[in-house]
């Protein structure tokens, strides 16, 4: 028997430099949770990353793959996802990468411009985080916090997506 390329739990985790967010899923569609971790070391982001591959314990961990969505503190960035990498190999969780391209082309299909459109689009795709749609922040502004779970939640469905395990109405 040939196993499916998508295993029944997906761990789907964006990066920034001192925080990750993350979001949790039962294929087909069903997000199960998602929150986010602040760290300031890389030690911290390891022991935190493995807690969440502990908790979940999920098949597959889906991150970005090639270059990061924004240039700033790329290093940083690349070194927790190795570290993620790392921490899901060791754990025998498959990882997957998905790629900008990849990410932007699926959302163009559903009219979103910008990270703010995405969030209302899943918010109307899952109606329990309709209170959690930051408003697009002024120029100048920092990124809601919520944004980083939207951000999670965005990848995992774009995964769920492109492995033909859900289909979202519009």
């Amino acid at each position: 028997m040939l196993m499916s390329m998508i295993q029944p739990r997906i761990l789907a985790v964006e990066i920034r430099a001192d925080r990750l967010g993350y979001a949790v899923f039962e294929t087909p569609h069903q997000l199960r949770d998602y929150g986010a971790s602040w760290f300031d070391l890389r030690g911290t982001a390891r022991s935190r990353i493995t807690r969440i591959l502990r908790l979940y314990r999920p098949g597959a961990l889906v991150l970005r793959g090639g270059e990061m969505r924004y240039p700033r503190n790329t290093r940083t960035r690349k070194a927790i996802a190795r570290i993620a990498k790392d921490e899901a190999t060791k754990a025998g969780v498959t990882v997957v990468h998905i790629s900008e391209q990849e990410f932007n082309s699926f959302f163009e299909k559903y009219s979103c411009r910008n990270k703010y459109d995405i969030a209302v689009a899943l918010a109307a795709w899952f109606p329990d985080l309709a209170w959690r749609v930051p408003r697009e922040p002024e120029y100048g502004d920092p990124e809601p916090r919520s944004a980083l779970y939207f951000d999670s939640i965005a990848l995992g469905i774009v995964h769920l997506e492109l492995n033909g395990k859900t289909t979202l109405q519009q």
